[in-house]
C-alpha cells in the first residue's frame, strides 16, 4: 500500500513550507497526477524531492520514463516533453519500495524553458549574497541579478518596449529604480525604512521631480457629509463603496448617522448606503449632517472610495443640475479627520451628481506628509512645498508672462468645536501674481475680534491701483457682509461700498459723493453743493442761523416752520 500526506518542513528556498510525503510498500504502487494536458505541445514538468536515505526516484511524464538520484538535500527535476500523442495524460512518480521521500512545488507548462517560481532577491537575500549572477531568458523578456555579500541587489529587466533597472539595499531598506520606455524615463529612490521617496519623470515635452514622506494610508472610519443642495435643504445619501484589491469592503455595514455635536440621529434605512442599489436614498432632517462607516478594524490597502448622493433623476425637475453642499473625510481612530474633499473650497462650490457617482483614489489624496514637486514643461515651471500634518502648501507658477506665489493654509477643528466658526474648515490663503504690466496680492485670514472671515485683495498696474477689503457673515449660503472697494489712479481716489452703491471720489478737481449712480454732493472751487440737506438742529452761517421749530397758531393747530436768528443770539 501506498501512504502520503503533508507535513511541514522547510523547502528548497529555507522557508518553513507545507509537502508532500510520500511512502510505498508494493512494485505496483505510484503517486500519479492525472489528467494534466488536452492537446499536443511541448511542455516543462518541474519537481523537488528529497529522501531521508539515498535512493533512485523513477517518473513517467507523459509515457517517457526518468530517474533522478535523492538524497538527504533537495534535488531539483527538469524534464522537457514533447507530446505528439495525448493518450497518455498522466505523470507517475514512484520512489523505491520501503522508502521515505517529500516533494515540493510541481509544476508544468507549455513551452521548453524552465519558467517555473523562483523567490524575489528581497525574499531570499541570504540565500543569494554571495552566491550567485544570474541570467533568466525567455520570449518576452531577459532578467539579470546580482547579489553581494552586503546583501545589496541589482535587477535588469528588459522587455521589448520597456527596460527597468533596480538596486536594492535589503538591509537599509533602500531601493533605487529606473524605467525607461519610448515616450518617457521614470527615476524612483525609496527609503521603506524612513518613509522617504524621491521621483524624477522625464518626457519630451516635461520634466517632474518631486520629493516626499509617505503618509500611511490607514482607515478605519469615513464619514460622508451633507447640508442641504442648490435645489433643496434636504440631505439625501444613495451609496458607498470601499475597494481594496478589486473588493467592495463596505457592503453590507450598517452606518451611523450624526450632526456636528457627534450625537447620534435616527434614520430610516441606513442599510440602503451599502447594499448596492444606488436607485434609492437616505434621507436626514436639515444642517450638517454625516453618514459615519466602520470598517471594522484599520485598513492600509484601500485603493479608491466612491459614493453617491440623490441625482436629479428623483427631483422635481428632471433636466436639473444638483450640487449637495458636501464634504468627505476619513480617520484612523475616529478622532482625528483627514479632509479629502470640501465643497465650500473645491470645485467652484461642489460637483454635479450623477449616476456615475464620485470617486476618491485615497493614494493620489493622502499619500505625502511632507511633499515638493518641481514640474518643468514649455509653458513654464511650477514649484510646490506642501506639509499635510500642518496643513501647509507654497507653490510656485512661473511662465513667461510672470510668476504667481501661492501660500495655503487648511486648518481643521472638529471634535472640540466651540463655535460655527470652529465646525468649519477654514481655508486661510496667501497669494502674490506678477504678470507683465500687472502685480496682484490677495490674503485671506480670520478676524480675532468678530471670528468672521476677513480678506483683502490688491492689484496695482501702470494705470493704478486697486483693493478690495472684505469680511464675510456667516450664512448658509456664504454672501460677504461688508466689502469695500479702493481705487487709486491719475483721476484721485475713489471710496465704494458695492452693497449700498454709495461711494466718494476726490479728484483735483474737488471732493464728490454718490449714490446709486447719481452725483449727490461736490464741492467745486470755494463752494460746497449738494442734491438736499438735512439738519436735525438747524443751519448755522457767519450773521444768520436758520432754526427748526414747532408752533400753534390761534385754532391750537401745531406748524411746522424755520426761525431765522443772528448768529451769537436768539432775536
Amino acid at each position: 500500500m501506498a501512504n502520503f500526506e503533508s507535513v511541514k518542513m522547510t523547502n528548497p528556498y529555507g522557508i518553513e513550507d507545507t509537502v508532500l510525503k510520500l511512502s510505498i510498500d508494493s512494485e505496483q504502487n505510484s503517486y500519479r497526477l492525472s489528467n494534466l494536458i488536452t492537446e499536443p505541445d511541448s511542455y516543462v514538468f518541474v519537481i523537488w524531492h528529497k529522501t531521508n536515505t539515498p535512493c533512485t526516484i523513477s517518473i513517467n511524464v507523459f509515457g517517457e520514463i526518468i530517474t533522478s538520484e535523492s538524497n538527504s538535500q533537495w534535488t531539483k527535476v527538469v524534464k522537457v516533453k514533447k507530446v505528439s500523442d495525448v493518450s497518455n495524460k498522466n505523470i507517475d512518480i514512484t520512489p523505491p519500495i520501503n522508502s521515505t521521500t517529500f516533494f515540493y512545488e510541481a509544476y508544468l507548462s507549455r513551452g521548453t524553458i524552465d519558467t517555473s517560481w523562483t523567490p524575489a532577491p528581497e525574499d531570499d537575500a541570504e540565500e543569494i549574497i554571495g552566491l550567485k549572477s544570474e541570467i533568466k531568458q525567455t520570449a518576452e523578456r531577459i532578467d539579470l541579478t546580482v547579489g553581494n555579500m552586503e546583501k545589496e541587489i541589482s535587477q535588469l529587466s528588459i522587455r521589448a518596449g520597456e527596460i527597468e533597472q533596480t538596486v536594492k539595499d535589503t538591509e537599509k531598506n533602500l531601493t533605487s529604480k529606473i524605467e525607461s520606455t519610448a515616450g518617457e524615463i521614470n527615476q524612483k529612490v525609496e527609503d521603506t525604512k524612513n518613509d522617504l521617496k524621491a521621483e524624477i519623470s522625464l518626457s519630451a515635452d516635461n520634466i517632474i521631480h518631486t520629493v516626499g514622506k509617505n503618509h500611511v494610508t490607514a482607515i478605519r472610519y469615513i464619514r460622508d457629509w451633507l447640508n442641504g443642495s442648490n435645489l433643496d435643504n434636504q440631505n439625501r445619501w444613495t451609496e458607498i463603496n470601499v475597494f481594496s484589491k478589486n473588493v467592495n469592503i463596505a457592503n453590507g455595514i450598517i452606518p451611523i448617522c450624526k450632526d456636528e455635536d457627534g450625537s447620534a440621529i435616527t434614520i430610516q434605512y441606513p442599510e440602503r448606503y451599502t447594499d448596492g442599489d444606488t436607485s434609492k436614498y437616505i434621507e436626514a432632517e436639515t444642517g450638517w449632517k454625516c453618514l459615519e462607516l466602520d470598517l471594522g478594524q484599520v485598513k492600509n490597502d484601500i485603493d479608491y472610495i466612491t459614493i453617491w448622493h440623490e441625482y436629479p433623476l428623483t427631483s422635481a425637475e428632471l433636466d436639473a443640475v444638483k450640487i449637495f453642499n458636501h464634504r468627505l473625510q476619513v480617520s484612523t481612530d475616529g478622532k482625528t479627520w483627514f479632509t479629502l474633499y470640501d465643497s465650500r473650497y473645491q470645485q467652484s462650490g461642489g460637483y454635479k451628481e450623477d449616476p456615475s457617482g464620485k470617486t476618491y483614489y485615497i493614494n493620489d489624496t493622502i499619500i505625502n506628509d511632507n511633499f515638493s514637486s518641481v514640474q518643468q514643461n514649455i509653458a513654464g515651471i511650477n514649484t510646490t512645498i506642501q506639509n499635510v500634518e500642518e496643513n501647509l502648501r507654497t507653490e510656485i507658477k512661473e511662465s513667461a508672462n510672470g510668476f504667481n506665489v501661492n501660500i495655503q493654509k487648511i486648518s481643521q477643528d472638529l471634535e472640540n468645536a466651540k463655535s460655527a466658526l470652529n465646525n468649519a474648515i477654514d481655508s486661510l490663503n496667501t497669494s502674490f501674481n506678477v504678470e507683465l504690466g500687472k502685480i496682484t496680492g490677495i490674503i485671506e485670514g480670520i478676524d480675532e475680534t468678530t471670528d468672521q472671515k476677513i480678506s483683502s485683495a490688491i492689484q496695482q498696474s501702470a494705470s493704478g491701483w486697486q483693493g478690495v477689503f472684505k469680511k464675510y457673515g456667516m450664512y448658509n449660503d456664504g454672501v460677504s457682509s461688508e466689502q469695500i472697494n479702493v481705487t487709486i489712479d491719475g483721476k484721485g481716489v475713489q471710496v465704494l461700498n458695492p452693497s449700498t452703491s454709495r461711494s466718494t471720489q476726490m479728484t483735483t478737481n474737488g471732493f464728490e459723493g454718490w449714490y446709486n449712480g447719481n452725483k449727490v454732493f461736490w464741492m467745486q472751487e470755494d463752494a460746497t453743493k449738494t442734491s438736499r440737506v438735512y439738519a436735525d438742529r438747524g443751519v448755522e452761517l457767519p450773521t444768520l442761523k436758520m432754526i427748526p421749530l414747532t408752533v400753534q397758531d390761534n385754532n391750537s393747530i401745531t406748524r411746522n416752520g424755520i426761525a431765522f436768528v443772528k448768529t451769537g443770539g436768539s432775536s
